[in-house]
């Protein structure tokens, strides 16, 4: 009989009330994922900026540029790394954004925590590896 009568007390009193144990409900909504797009002049100026230095590269006119093509991961893209240098950085092939071929070569970043000094900027904040410095070169193998 106590019992019974502990039990009906604490419903009534709403200890055990399973509603208000820990306090109130509250419903937390999903967080919304935003996939973040480039600002619409990017899709010009990224393909423009790369067809000059390729260009160039390929062409041999400018010393700085042949030597510092752009390297920004940023701006390749189906990346596959094939092997390791002499200087332990990784050789990747991978294609620029908006281009057509297959280029072999460094990804900036990496360099740049290797070799601060191989790393150049280039306009738009992107960075350029300078690769005679590194005594290696890019090259176009399709």
């Amino acid at each position: 009989m106590k019992r019974v009568l502990l039990l009906s007390s604490a419903l009534t009193l709403g200890v055990m009330n399973p509603a208000l144990a820990g306090g109130p409900v509250v419903v937390a909504e999903e967080p919304e994922v935003v996939v973040e797009k480039p600002a619409s002049s990017a899709g010009f100026v990224i393909p423009l900026l790369l067809l000059a230095v390729v260009v160039a590269v390929v062409a041999g006119d400018d010393d700085e540029v042949v030597n510092t093509p752009p390297s920004d991961i940023r701006l390749k893209e189906d990346i596959v790394k094939v092997g390791t240098n002499k200087l332990g950085l990784g050789v990747y092939q991978y294609r620029y954004r908006g281009l057509e071929g297959v280029w072999e070569g460094v990804m900036a970043q990496e360099v740049e925590v290797m070799h601060p000094g191989a790393i150049r900027m280039l306009p738009g904040g992107y960075k350029a590896v300078d690769y005679a410095r590194l005594g290696l070169s890019p090259r176009l193998v399709a």
